[in-house]
């Protein structure tokens, strides 16, 4: 059964994280309101902001609003670098309907995309908490980073698990530890759980991106909320196919490393899919990313029983068994 993202404990504060969202746009620009707020509403599945949330109460306290105004922030955060990221990628849909630029075009969108982020600093400026401006900072550099790392792996086939794993940790990764972080510190929580709260993120934001790609391989489009093999369809290296250019026959390994290609014919596709069934690469996959679960869950040892550690926990599990 594919898994169920439960997180009824904190249920009304994601919706408070909904309500600032579609008013977070009041630019004298009417195309800026009109693109942002699609972008906003795309009804994702608001992992980033949960986590904050969830952080903030394992660690045993909650701030008034303030916890809420962060959450939005770190999901604010993420859809910019979803912008940005369709079009570089010239992703014509998110989150199965279309993308902001295939909507408005490029040149809007980057102003989109650069709008949301500026707010969101403005707003970090506003909660005048250096500590917190510092955790999304680096996460937003690192992000920048992550997508210039990918970008520089495009249309090679001798990236190593090394190479893919550092790329994701910054792509991915580096916001799920911080929204992680930004919980904890809200809470007041002793040094040692704020770097136990980073560290789950961290490894869980790795697991993530793992089964994405796995999902790009197997999943549907109309469960995934994208075109399936997209990634594959771009010429991209990711997880299962590093695995094939590692423990593939030459002959197979050749194949794939020559066929690679944004120009790949279907036939070629078709083989490179049976070529990532033929040597297991999806459950291989997998398995490496309940790996990284296991060290997410490790983190919480410290923290006691609660109903937010068994979210974390849940959250967890979820990033495993999803379908999307």
């Amino acid at each position: 059964m594919p898994g169920v993202l439960c997180l009824g404990l904190i249920e009304e504060d994601l919706a408070s994280v909904e309500q600032i969202l579609s008013r977070e746009i009041d630019s004298e620009a009417e195309l800026i309101c009109l693109a942002a707020s699609y972008a906003l509403q795309s009804k994702g599945k608001r992992i980033r902001p949960a986590l904050l949330l969830l952080s903030e109460r394992i660690c045993g306290h909650r701030d008034g609003l303030r916890h809420i105004r962060l959450a939005s922030i770190g999901e604010c955060l993420h859809v910019a670098t979803l912008i940005h990221d369709d079009i570089i990628d010239h992703s014509d849909m998110r989150r199965g309907r279309p993308s902001v630029n295939s909507r408005w075009g490029n040149g809007l969108s980057v102003l989109v995309g650069d709008y949301l982020y500026s707010r969101s600093v403005r707003h970090l400026i506003e909660d005048e908490d250096l500590e917190v401006m510092r955790a999304f900072s680096d996460a937003t550099l690192r992000m920048v980073e992550g997508e210039v790392l990918q970008q520089e792996m495009d249309g090679r086939a001798d990236i190593s698990y090394e190479d893919y794993l550092r790329m994701i940790t910054h792509k991915t990764a580096s916001l799920f530890s911080a929204c992680c972080r930004v919980g904890a510190i809200v809470s007041g929580a002793a040094s040692e759980q704020v770097e136990a709260l980073s560290r789950f993120g961290l490894d869980l934001g790795v697991a993530f991106q793992i089964m994405d790609d796995a999902l790009d391989f197997v999943a549907d489009e109309q469960t995934l909320g994208k075109p399936a093999g997209k990634d594959l369809r771009e010429g991209r290296i990711t997880f299962p196919l590093i695995h094939v250019l590692e423990k593939g026959s030459a002959p197979d390994q050749e194949f794939l490393r020559r066929s690679l290609s944004p120009k790949m014919e279907g036939s070629q596709v078709a083989e490179i899919l049976s070529l990532v069934e033929k040597y297991q690469a999806i459950p291989w996959a997998k398995g490496i990313a309940a790996g990284y679960i296991e060290r997410a869950k490790g983190h919480l040892h410290g923290f006691p029983p609660s109903e937010p550690k068994g979210c974390l926990l849940g959250l967890a599990g979820y990033t495993l068994d999803r379908d999307r």
